[in-house]
């Protein structure tokens, strides 16, 4: 998937070339009386990426990771510093990006 030409790489800033669809992330499961299937899913953004980072993240040579808390909500390296301070987090196991 091609990016609009304003976007720009989550791990390094260059024009962004290329999108990935990221995992989607179950945040609760649990017993509601009336649905048992209940659970909350959040669908994240794609990952912009630039050529180099789109191919090293495809190949598995690098990991993105998401900071959720509610000031950043942006898409990093996977354990480096995010702009609040928390660390990127893995985005779900069997993560694909």
């Amino acid at each position: 998937m091609t990016t609009a030409p304003e976007s720009v790489c989550v791990l390094c800033g260059e024009p962004a070339t290329d999108a990935l669809e990221p995992p989607r992330r179950t945040l609760a499961r649990g017993p509601d009386p009336g649905d048992p299937s209940y659970s909350v899913t959040v669908i994240l953004p794609d990952i912009a990426l630039c050529a180099e980072h789109s191919l090293e993240v495809r190949q598995g040579k690098r990991l993105v990771g998401w900071c959720d808390q509610q000031q950043c909500r942006t898409y990093g390296a996977l354990g480096e510093p995010s702009a609040c301070g928390d660390a990127y987090t893995k985005l779900a196991p069997g993560n694909r990006s």
